[in-house]
């Protein structure tokens, strides 16, 4: 591995999470105001789990996909009142709120099978055209970064609760404290605020992650994470994750050298 690609990983496997909000100029004012008039029915509660036969007909195990439900290890309160709407996925309908990712990359082959996948099979869902400033904003300044895999807005209800998880397939474990790169446990996913709201917190590794309107933060969803909304007005956020391009490694680079990667 290269020097500069050994130091990017490096920093991020070191944190649980880091505010990149300067990253881009990110329109989310204007995103929330085009969320919010989506009509109710294209809501669903994340990784389609009120369809447990589709995700029998896809036949996907937890190596393929992140699929648990928060609370359904039936060892803490199951998480409620958490809907989102799916903007990019492998069918192009929003339904469908599973997506394939590979825990680790062994070789550079399996990275490029990946990044194949992702070029390939990856489309606009039929909820993209509620938001044009997203799709604008995701295909002009962030795919200049990152090959996307899925993109995800969700909505915590007032009272709603995110139960503590971690997001690593049980039968990855094995790969975590070696020298492979697993992309399940270092900075890998993007929570972007688009209304911040007294008493809502989001807290990774149990620490809380700042929060105010249109702040991006960088996390690592394999530590414990979870989030609650106490507050009488719906949270909305903007979930994303992919494959970071070179131009995105050295932005990383600069932006830690600088001192503004903390």
């Amino acid at each position: 591995m290269k020097e500069e690609n050994k130091k990017f990983f490096e920093i991020m496997q070191s944190k649980a999470f880091v505010d990149v909000t300067n990253f881009w100029e990110i329109p989310y004012q204007k995103i929330f105001t085009e969320i919010i008039e989506v009509p109710d029915e294209y809501w669903r509660r994340p990784f389609n789990a009120d369809n447990n036969d589709h995700i029998k007909k896809i036949e996907l195990t937890d190596k393929d996909s992140v699929n648990y439900y928060p609370g359904s290890d039936n060892i803490v309160i199951e998480a409620k009142g958490w809907k989102s709407l799916c903007f990019l996925n492998e069918t192009g309908d929003s339904k469908d709120q599973i997506n394939r990712f590979p825990p680790i990359f062994e070789t550079a082959y399996d990275y490029r099978n990946t990044l194949i996948n992702f070029l390939n099979n990856r489309k606009w869902t039929n909820v993209t055209k509620f938001s044009p400033t997203l799709f604008k904003f995701f295909t002009e300044k962030v795919y200049t970064y990152m090959h996307v895999g899925q993109i995800f807005v969700t909505k915590l209800e007032p009272g709603g609760i995110i139960s503590e998880h971690k997001d690593i397939p049980k039968d990855s474990y094995n790969f975590l404290n070696t020298d492979k790169v697993h992309m399940y446990d270092m900075l890998n996913t993007f929570n972007l605020t688009l209304n911040n709201l007294q008493s809502a917190y989001s807290v990774f590794d149990n620490k809380i992650i700042p929060s105010y309107e249109g702040c991006c933060i960088l996390t690592n969803v394999g530590k414990s994470h979870w989030g609650i909304n106490m507050n009488r007005k719906p949270l909305y956020k903007i979930i994303w994750q992919g494959i970071y391009k070179k131009e995105f490694r050295k932005l990383v680079l600069k932006k830690y050298e600088s001192g503004d990667f903390i």
